[in-house]
C-alpha cells in the first residue's frame, strides 16, 4: 500500500516517539507500506524540526535523510490548488497524486475534512494503523 505521511505525522513520530505515529513509520521500515514523499515535503519536515523544535541542522538533516532512504521520492508535476485555507497542504496532495498513493495519513484538519481526493483516502494515523494490524 502506497502512503503519504503528512509532515505532522513524521514530526510526531520523530519528536514524540513511542506512539501511533511511530508505529506507522515503522510499518514503512518493515515494508508493510511504501512511504511516498517529495522534495517539498522533505524540506518542510527539516524546516519544522529546526524552526519549531530547535533541532540542530545536522540532526534534522539526518532525520530527513532517514525518511528519504525508506521512502519513494516523487517529483510532482501537477500543481494543485485545493486547500484554500492552507495552500501548503496542497503539497501533500501533489505528492500523493504523483506517487499513485492509496492513502494520506494526516492529523491536519484541512486534509482530514476532504476525507478523500481523487480516490486517495485521507485518514488519521490511528485509522491507518488499525487497518495494518
Amino acid at each position: 500500500m502506497k502512503v503519504v505521511l503528512d509532515t505532522n505525522i513524521l514530526i510526531s513520530a520523530f519528536v514524540f516517539p513511542g506512539g501511533t505515529t511511530e508505529a506507522v513509520c515503522r510499518s514503512a521500515l518493515e515494508g508493510r507500506i511504501t512511504l511516498i514523499t517529495s522534495p517539498p515535503l522533505l524540506a518542510e519536515f527539516g524546516r519544522v524540526l529546526t524552526a519549531k523544535f530547535d533541532w540542530d541542522r545536522p540532526r534534522a538533516q539526518e532525520a530527513v535523510a532517514q525518511v528519504a532512504r525508506i521512502g519513494e521520492i516523487v517529483r510532482p508535476s501537477e500543481p494543485l490548488a485545493v486547500i484554500e485555507d492552507d495552500p501548503g497542504d496542497d503539497r501533500v496532495l501533489e505528492a500523493a497524486v504523483a506517487g499513485n498513493a492509496e492513502v494520506i495519513a494526516s492529523g491536519d484538519r484541512h486534509l482530514l475534512r476532504l476525507a478523500a481526493f481523487r480516490g486517495i483516502r485521507i485518514e488519521k494515523a490511528a485509522d491507518l494503523l488499525a487497518r495494518l494490524t
